[in-house]
């Protein structure tokens, strides 16, 4: 298989990070995922060397790649890497298309076990509700948009609901300050772009759950929702 010792040489460049037995197995497992790796081997090797420097960044990588590697399981999601970067935009890593027809896309965020601040339920609430203001500003119009969670600590659908509804309520009681201070103009701002979120993916060991978001304009089909459970 010296053209796949070719590919991985070619990203990779001497460098072998923690993840790398991982993802020779998807490239080595994967005839798709083996195009992906292709097909971006330019960006994904840019991406490491802008990495090396810092773990935490790695791993977020690893993150993404992942993701892809679990979408790429089934055959019926295509896969773009970045296609709004290309296009000098803000927005999410993947664009997805289901059955060549149904777009979407996805934005991966690793949470680390340090950002839990010791796991309790109050602490995860509130780093849930951060990263919902840092993220749905990354979430495109007229569009499903999910955002996949990597979480290194447990959370449940419990949380994700606590986080929504208490994102809800303060943007409805127009806690101005509380969005202002998160980069956005006023809580309805907030609130209309938290509209262009369909959903959350919340990645875990064994484990797939998916939280859909009521406010949501461009609601995820169904067939898609049960397309990513069966991934686990």
């Amino acid at each position: 298989m010296a053209a796949i010792d070719d590919l991985l040489n070619d990203i990779f460049d001497g460098y072998r990070p923690g993840f790398y037995p991982e993802f020779e197995a998807w490239v080595r497992g994967s005839r798709r995922y083996r195009a992906f790796a292709t097909d971006y081997r330019t960006k994904i090797r840019a991406k490491l060397k802008n990495a090396r420097s810092e773990a935490g960044r790695v791993q977020d990588l690893r993150a993404e790649l992942e993701t892809a590697a679990l979408l790429l399981r089934d055959e019926r999601f295509t896969l773009e890497y970045e296609k709004y970067a290309a296009l000098k935009q803000r927005g999410p890593d993947f664009t997805v298309t289901f059955r060549t027809h149904t777009p979407f896309n996805v934005e991966v965020r690793r949470i680390r076990s340090t950002e839990l601040d010791g796991g309790s339920a109050e602490a995860r609430t509130t780093k849930l509700t951060a990263v919902l203001c840092d993220k749905v500003g990354q979430m495109p119009p007229s569009i499903v948009n999910l955002l996949w969670l990597v979480a290194e600590d447990a959370i449940s659908e419990a949380d994700l609901n606590e986080a929504g509804v208490t994102l809800r309520q303060l943007a409805e009681r127009k806690t101005e300050e509380f969005f202002t201070r998160r980069g956005f103009a006023s809580a309805a701002a907030f609130l209309k772009q938290y509209q262009h979120l369909s959903g959350i993916v919340l990645r875990q060991p064994g484990e797939i759950v998916i939280w859909l978001n009521a406010l949501a304009r461009h609601k995820t089909p169904p067939e898609i929702v049960n397309a990513i459970r069966r991934l686990a």
